[in-house]
């Protein structure tokens, strides 16, 4: 159980890092990193992914975001915890993705929104939705133990 902890930590410590950095940048307008693949575009997500829930009043959102954070983890944990038991590796996949959601949880708690500030795409057509390390690292863990899922059938049921 361990590893997860100690995941997580890292997971969140990037992430907040990043985030700080990214806000004393004072960045007012996308900066090219790579012309039109990869920029640093800060901006405040109130809602979740591809900004779901964001118009939901402030009283009500960031209690409710801090409830359904602490559920889905805990479910999560619950429904996976003999795979977790048995493999350092799904111990790291789900270090990664609470992480990640612990890390956009610090957010929404610290300043009601999610700071965002990553855009990838190859053109103004086919961007990707702003995101940061946290996201990254949820989507990650997510791919990681769908691979080891489908490569461990038996186990996993």
């Amino acid at each position: 159980m361990y590893l997860i902890y100690l995941v997580s930590v890292g997971v969140i410590a990037l992430d907040q890092l990043s985030k700080i950095l990214i806000v004393n940048m004072n960045i007012s307008a996308p900066v090219p990193v790579i012309p039109g693949v990869f920029s640093i575009h800060y901006i405040k997500n109130p809602g979740v992914a591809f900004s779901m829930l964001s118009n939901i009043p402030d009283a009500v959102r960031v209690p409710f975001f801090a409830v359904t954070t602490g559920a889905i983890i805990a479910l999560i944990l619950w429904f996976f915890r003999g795979l977790i038991k048995k493999s350092g590796y799904v111990r790291v996949c789900f270090g990664l993705i609470i992480g990640g959601a612990l890390g956009n949880f610090i957010d929404r708690v610290r300043v009601g929104e999610v700071i965002d500030f990553i855009e990838v795409g190859l053109n103004q057509n086919l961007k990707w939705p702003v995101f940061n390390a946290a996201d990254s690292c949820i989507n990650i863990g997510v791919v990681m133990l769908l691979i080891y899922l489908v490569r461990n059938k038996e186990e996993a049921k």
